[in-house]
């Protein structure tokens, strides 16, 4: 069984959720669910961390951007924390890369969305 972990913080007012494990067609609604009610509080900015993902599929895939979606509808800074190769990759290969804004580490996000 796929196992998915997630913890939430807060820096300056923004919500940096971290998650670790898998995120496939198995453990997908869960992630989007956390999404979609963090962006549903309306902070000023969402990061997402996947710097501990062993595994990232289409579905995360479709996560993020649904959260993106989302993010731009309700005018909220959305980026996406990764230095990994299991995640940069398959954004790479469908170009999502190109709609989200992506990040080496969480301190970069918050600074860049702490100083727009």
């Amino acid at each position: 069984m796929n196992e998915l972990r997630h913890r939430t913080t807060y820096v300056q007012s923004i919500p940096i959720i971290a998650l670790a494990g898998e995120i496939d067609m198995m453990s997908s609604a869960p992630v989007t669910s956390r999404l979609t009610a963090l962006l549903d509080r309306k902070p000023p900015a969402l990061v997402v961390d996947l710097r501990e993902v062993r595994f990232f599929g289409s579905e995360g895939i479709r996560a993020l951007v649904e959260a993106q979606a989302q993010a731009d509808e309700l005018g909220i800074k959305f980026g996406v924390v990764s230095d990994s190769k299991v995640v940069l990759r398959p954004l790479q290969m469908t170009a999502v890369d190109k709609i989200l804004l992506l990040f080496a580490d969480v301190d970069d996000a918050v600074t860049a969305f702490s100083a727009a």
